[in-house]
């Protein structure tokens, strides 16, 4: 009796395994282009999309940094600030040296600073991130 509960809780979990190897990635595109071009209740929903979503959000998000359109990297900076993950990390401390705009990178970089007083692994990692773009400032300054 014991055997065929042991089996069938086995073959249970098998069939649950099965079923979330076979479900497939959503497509964040669609969310975060809504996210980026609107306002509103479908910015919100957009954006609340991504947040669940995680870091399956941060591919999509990553290539919106490299628009032209300011408005829309500094949306994908909030969308980034509020998902909260430390894989976003990098991609902060790219914009908060590399971006176009100044004003951009200083919102990149008040993120990371918020994130730099925090005593976590994300914490350490948004400290180097500032150090990194602070150095590329100065090696700018140098030049």
């Amino acid at each position: 009796m014991l055997r065929r509960w042991l089996g069938s809780i086995s073959s249970l979990a098998m069939v649950i395994g099965c079923a979330a190897c076979l479900e497939q990635p959503t497509d964040l595109k669609p969310s975060v282009e809504l996210f980026l071009t609107t306002q509103g209740e479908v910015q919100e929903q957009a954006l609340r999309t991504l947040v669940a979503s995680g870091r399956a959000a941060l591919p999509p998000l990553e290539a919106a940094l490299h628009r032209t359109e300011p408005k829309e990297r500094r949306a994908a900076l909030l969308a980034l600030r509020r998902l909260g993950l430390h894989e976003a990390v990098p991609l902060l401390g790219h914009v908060a040296q590399f971006d176009a705009d100044a004003s951009i990178r200083a919102d990149a970089r008040a993120v990371l600073e918020r994130w730099a007083a925090e005593k976590s692994p994300r914490g350490e990692a948004a400290q180097r991130a500032l150090f990194a773009a602070a150095a590329g400032e100065t090696g700018d300054s140098l030049r």
